[in-house]
């Protein structure tokens, strides 16, 4: 059943919602095709419109099922690897890894937007608006009391959905240069950017050619 598997994603450098996706397809080692499509192209809308429905970025397809939005696809993806526990097997650590990946879905915007993913980037951001750095606070907050639970080296344990929806932001901080003052966090940013999947799609971002848009005249 599972061989029909096709994973549509965007830029490796820049898709954050492709990232986490690609990472729980992996942790859920269940064979998929990845597709690739450049964004911001002259003809990316029309490469989206084959598997998309929503002409965005990831998108699961599968035998006639096309999953959109990365949420539906992890919670896809979980269905289909039951034994990989991609959320925690206790009930009640269930409801607040999800609580955690649901609060990375709809929030944050401050930090989406001031501090957008960009792999390659490495720089020392000098200014940062007051909801990005109360963004940032709260998300220190969630990993903290996640990790002093959980022991580690992941939110919950072992590596799963909330840690794919987190680990973007993990590189935010590296790119943007974030100080963060706590070893506990430090040492869970480096146990997410050693994880052999985060580390493949770093290294395929940083190898990714830039496509630069074209205007043509009319």
């Amino acid at each position: 059943m599972t061989k029909q598997l096709k994973l549509v994603i965007g830029d490796k450098n820049l898709s954050s919602w492709s990232m986490r996706a690609w990472l729980v397809a992996k942790a859920s080692e269940l064979p998929f095709e990845e597709i690739l499509i450049a964004l911001d192209q002259p003809n990316t809308s029309a490469e989206l419109q084959k598997y998309s429905p929503s002409l965005k970025v990831p998108c699961l397809v599968h035998d006639d099922l096309s999953v959109w939005d990365s949420l539906a696809i992890c919670e896809y993806l979980a269905e289909l690897a039951p034994n990989k526990n991609l959320w925690p097997a206790d009930a009640k650590l269930k409801a607040l890894a999800r609580s955690y990946v649901s609060e990375m879905h709809s929030s944050f915007t401050s930090l989406r937007s001031q501090l957008s993913m960009d792999l390659r980037l490495k720089m020392e951001i000098r200014h940062l608006a007051p909801q990005t750095i109360d963004d940032i606070k709260r998300i220190l907050s969630l990993w903290t009391t996640a990790l002093n639970k959980s022991k580690g080296p992941f939110l919950f344990g072992d590596f799963g959905i909330v840690d794919a929806f987190y680990a973007p932001v993990a590189f935010r901080f590296f790119s943007y240069g974030i100080h963060i003052e706590s070893d506990l966090i430090k040492n869970y940013m480096n146990q997410i950017s050693q994880y052999p999947h985060v580390k493949s799609w770093y290294t395929a971002a940083l190898n990714e050619k830039f496509q630069p848009f074209i205007f043509k005249q009319p």
